[in-house]
């Protein structure tokens, strides 16, 4: 939700390139006022057509940084789970020998032991065979201790980074609205030709040329989810959403931990953001209040709680159809965030969760 905005800037560009742009022929137009109005379309359309083309590769950088963010970010959290788990097992070697070593009557045992010794060699060796042994697990223990300290920083510095790309998000959208906004402009200046015009080869070139456009930005907008990856869920928020999915039939809970990490990476990062979106699932306030609902049970809507947070997520998915196949689904997405990209991002992390957590 922190990055939802109404596609307003849409309508002002169309209306714009309309004002800027000459107007095109009246119906009643010759064949020669024709072929002067296709011409001055289609360089009118040429004129704009480097901008747009500038604007589009600024498009597909911005989701790219964004895509990379989130997952670099994945990828290093669980690099710091893996060495923190390392050195608790290192920690529980280190206590399961200086216990063995006390086992059969604890310290006593071990004094006799070392002065059963029949020499003077023979006791130093025993006692150095002790102290090598605790040393070298202390070692280990310290090293690994050391290494999931480094991760967890390299990991919390990586989610820092994911999140300050989350917050620029509303760049992305700026450049799809100034994309779109040039393509409003042209298809406007397109459409304003008479239908004599628009069959003249000049005018078709264009219209190739916006096709084309509009097509690459489709293909940018596809490509935010390929390649996206599905975070470790904590144990408590895995089963929010699958307990809150069950609220919408014909909701996948996927989906709904695929907004959960895409939004605030499974609670680690509830904000607010820069746009004023609160908690797990990054609500807006008001819309939070329209939709809330108490999922903990405790007489309390409260944004900040990851119950009532993915519990009410489930509901405003519900509420715009989320549980009526993919078209509506695609469309629920798309209300929680108003750009395509948000929803094929979305749906790549929801397949990427699908495959780590098939049940």
């Amino acid at each position: 939700m922190r990055w939802r905005r109404v596609p307003l800037a849409l309508v002002a560009a169309a209306a714009l390139g309309l004002a800027l742009l000459p107007a095109g022929p009246a119906s009643a137009d010759s064949v020669d006022q024709a072929k002067k109005a296709a011409h001055q379309a289609a360089l009118d359309i040429q004129r704009i057509e480097p901008q747009l083309q500038s604007a589009i590769k600024a498009y597909e950088q911005a989701l790219n940084r964004l895509a990379s963010g989130v997952n670099d970010g994945i990828g290093a959290d669980e690099a710091a789970a893996q060495a923190q788990t390392a050195a608790e097992s290192a920690q529980l070697v280190q206590r399961q020998r200086i216990r063995a070593l006390y086992m059969a009557g604890g310290s006593t045992a071990l004094l006799a032991s070392l002065l059963s010794s029949g020499d003077p060699t023979d006791l130093l060796e025993r006692i150095g065979a002790v102290q090598r042994v605790v040393s070298a697990d202390s070692i280990d223990t310290r090293r690994a201790v050391a290494a999931a300290e480094l991760a967890r920083s390299v990991a919390d510095a990586s989610l820092a980074n994911a999140d300050a790309l989350s917050e620029t998000a509303s760049s992305v959208q700026a450049d799809l609205d100034r994309v779109q906004g040039l393509m409003a402009a042209a298809q406007a200046r397109l459409g304003a030709l008479t239908a004599q015009a628009q069959q003249l080869q000049e005018a078709k070139d264009a219209a190739a040329a916006l096709a084309a456009a509009q097509a690459a930005v489709a293909a940018a907008a596809a490509g935010a989810g390929s390649g996206a990856s599905g975070s470790d869920i904590p144990a408590d928020f895995l089963v929010l959403y699958k307990a809150a999915a069950l609220t919408c039939p014909g909701l996948d809970w996927h989906v709904l931990a695929a907004i959960g990490q895409v939004e605030s990476h499974h609670g680690r990062s509830n904000g607010p953001s820069s746009s004023g979106a609160e908690g797990p699932m990054q609500f807006l306030p008001g819309t939070f209040a329209a939709y809330a609902v108490d999922g903990n049970h405790d007489g309390v809507f409260d944004i900040w709680n990851p119950a009532d947070a993915i519990y009410t997520a489930a509901h405003y998915l519900c509420a715009n159809g989320a549980g009526g196949g993919p078209h509506k689904l695609y469309t629920a997405i798309w209300h929680y965030n108003h750009a395509d990209w948000y929803v094929q991002l979305v749906l790549g992390v929801a397949a990427a969760l699908t495959a780590k957590y098939p049940s």
